[in-house]
C-alpha cells in the first residue's frame, strides 16, 4: 500500500466510520492529533464542529503524534467493529506489533484536560480488560505509559 493509499484509506475511516466520530466526542474541539504514514506523510485528525476530519498535513500543536506503517493502516482500516474498544485494542495490537510508534508531546494536564481520558474510557470494559490484561491496571498505570511515550 503507497503512502498514498494509506492516507485514502485512513480518510474514509476517520471521516465516515461512526465509530470514529463515537470517540472523537470526547475530544476537545480545537485538539489535532498527529499521524505519520511511513514516516513520510505527515497527517492531522481534527473535529469541526462534531464532524472528525482527516488532513493531508501537519497537525498544528498536537498532544499525540502516531506513526504508522502501512500494514498498520491495514489492519484498523479492515476491522469493521462498530466498538470503539474494539479499534482500541486493533491499535494497541499494533502498537506492541511494533507497527505503530507513539510519541506524546502534551503535557499531562493537556492529556486530562483535551478529552483524551473520555476517548479510553469510551472504550469500555472490552478495552479496560485488554489493557490490564498488559499491565495498565489504573490511571496511576496511565501515566507511567504516558511518561514513557515522551521518550
Amino acid at each position: 500500500m503507497s503512502d498514498q493509499q494509506a492516507f485514502e484509506e485512513l480518510k474514509d475511516f476517520f471521516e465516515n466510520r461512526p465509530v470514529c466520530r463515537q470517540a472523537a466526542d470526547s475530544l476537545r474541539s480545537n485538539v489535532e492529533i498527529g499521524i505519520v504514514i511511513n514516516d513520510s506523510l505527515n497527517c492531522a485528525f481534527f473535529k469541526v464542529g462534531e464532524a472528525p476530519r482527516f488532513e493531508a498535513r501537519e497537525a498544528k500543536n498536537p498532544d499525540v503524534v502516531f506513526y504508522m506503517k502501512p500494514e498498520s493502516v491495514k489492519n484498523l482500516v479492515e476491522n469493521k467493529s462498530d466498538d470503539i474498544g474494539e479499534i482500541g485494542i486493533t491499535v494497541v495490537k499494533n502498537y506492541l506489533a511494533g507497527s505503530i510508534h507513539i510519541k506524546v508531546k502534551g503535557s499531562m494536564m493537556s492529556l486530562l484536560t483535551n478529552g483524551y481520558i473520555g476517548v479510553i474510557k469510551s472504550g469500555g470494559m472490552s478495552f479496560a480488560k485488554f489493557l490490564a490484561n498488559h499491565g495498565v491496571t489504573g490511571l496511576g498505570k496511565i501515566k507511567d505509559v504516558i511518561q514513557s511515550l515522551r521518550k
